[in-house]
């Protein structure tokens, strides 16, 4: 996981478009930060017309998510409905990759699911950070955006959460309920709040 950014300095963060910032892992101020705000708002309408087209039709669902969510591979299943994903652009889905019902997604960080995934329901993806210890800064309502990367043939149980910054590896099982704070390397299983190592797998074909 990468560290924390030094505390901004409002007069140069200034000088750089807030997609910007956001892509370099900046401070922002999502109050203040019309067009994100835009981009949020419009994403939560949208999925909750695909949500109510799946009560009925389910292709025409899907086919309403393959236009929201432009970097998506073939054969990715996502089963409704979908919570939230708030930035579709910074998602990308490898192909065969199916994510069970309720998938949350937040907030402006680029995440990356690689292929033949499986994703249990209630699942949680967070990108955003704010200051642990600077109560100011909080009340400022400052955050940055660290990347999400999980890797090929990961199985996520149900209600799993991920942290902003982690990285997974290939073939990585993260048990129901389990919370992940840190990377993991490939070929594990991992379970618990913090998640942790319970063993190393081989892989199969």
């Amino acid at each position: 996981m990468s560290k924390r950014p030094a505390d901004p300095n409002v007069e140069e963060l200034l000088k750089k478009d807030i997609f910007e910032r956001v892509a370099d892992g900046d401070w922002y101020q999502y109050g203040h930060e019309p067009k994100m705000q835009a981009i949020v708002k419009r994403s939560a309408q949208i999925v909750q017309q695909i949500n109510d087209v799946a009560k009925t039709d389910i292709e025409k669902a899907d086919q309403m998510v393959r236009d929201f969510l432009p970097n998506i591979e073939a054969g990715v299943d996502i089963y409704y409905p979908i919570c939230s994903i708030e930035h579709p652009n910074n998602l990308y889905i490898g192909e065969g990759t199916f994510i069970n019902a309720n998938l949350q997604i937040l907030s402006a960080g680029k995440i990356t699911i690689g292929k033949h995934c499986f994703i249990g329901p209630n699942c949680q993806l967070y990108t955003p950070n704010h200051h642990p210890s600077n109560v100011k800064l909080r009340r400022e309502g400052w955050q940055y955006d660290r990347p999400i990367t999980i890797g090929d043939d990961c199985w996520f149980g149900g209600s799993v959460i991920l942290l902003p910054g982690v990285t997974l590896g290939d073939n990585v099982v993260v048990g129901a309920g389990s919370v992940v704070t840190h990377d993991l390397p490939s070929n594990v299983v991992a379970a618990g709040n913090p998640a942790r190592i319970i063993k190393h797998t081989d892989t199969e074909d």
